[in-house]
C-alpha cells in the first residue's frame, strides 16, 4: 500500500523553535518519525523512489505532494529519507549533523545500515530542508516477510543533541 504525504500542507507541519506547529501554529506533539529538541526538528520518510522524490523537493516552487511507502516487495529498492530545520552552527557558521541507520528485522534483530552526514552547512534558513544523507535497501528472497523498523538515530555534534526516529515498512 502506498500513501502520500503532502509535505508542510497538511502531514508534515512547519517547525518552531517551540517544537512542531501545523499551518496555524498550533503545537503538534512529536511522533515516532518526527522529532525535535530544541531548534533541531527531523521527520523520516521511506519512499519507493528517492530520484524522484529529490526531484519534486527540489524543483517545486511551493510543499510538493511526495510519494512514501509502507509496504515493498521482494528485490524492489526503496530509501529512508530525512528532512530537518535547526542546528547548533560552529564558530564559522556550520552545522555538523550525522545519522546512523539501523533495520529491525520482524525476528527483533538490530542490523547496521550505514550513515553519514546529513547536514554540514549553515543552518537551515527554510522551514524544512532535505538532508543528505540516506538509507537505500531492499530485501532478498532469504529476508524474513513481516514487519521492519528503519531507524534513525541523528546527531548534531556541535549543538550535542541526538533525535532517535524510526518508521516501519512490511515486506509482503
Amino acid at each position: 500500500m502506498r500513501r502520500l504525504f503532502f509535505l508542510l500542507a497538511v502531514l508534515m507541519p512547519l517547525a518552531s523553535t517551540a517544537g512542531w506547529t501545523d499551518s496555524t501554529g498550533k503545537p503538534i506533539p512529536d511522533t515516532e518519525s518526527m522529532r525535535s529538541d530544541g531548534d533541531l526538528h527531523v521527520q523520516l520518510l521511506i519512499t519507493p523512489d528517492e530520484a524522484e522524490l529529490r526531484t519534486a523537493w527540489n524543483t517545486a516552487s511551493r510543499a510538493p505532494t511526495l510519494r512514501v511507502t509502507d509496504t515493498v516487495k521482494r528485490g524492489i529498492r526503496s530509501s529512508a529519507m530525512l528532512f530537518l530545520r535547526g542546528c547548533a552552527p560552529n564558530a564559522i557558521g556550520q552545522c555538523d549533523v550525522v545519522v546512523e541507520f539501523f533495520v529491525i528485522t520482524p525476528s527483533g534483530q538490530r542490523v547496521p545500515a550505514g550513515g553519514g552526514p546529513l547536514w554540514t552547512s549553515e543552518p537551515p534558513r527554510a522551514a524544512l530542508v532535505l538532508g543528505s544523507a540516506s538509507m537505500n535497501f531492499s530485501f532478498g528472497p532469504t529476508d524474513e516477510t513481516g514487519l521492519y523498523s528503519v531507524q534513525a538515530k541523528v546527531v548534531d555534534r556541535i549543538g550535542k543533541r541526538t533525535l532517535e526516529l524510526w518508521d516501519r515498512i512490511r515486506l509482503d
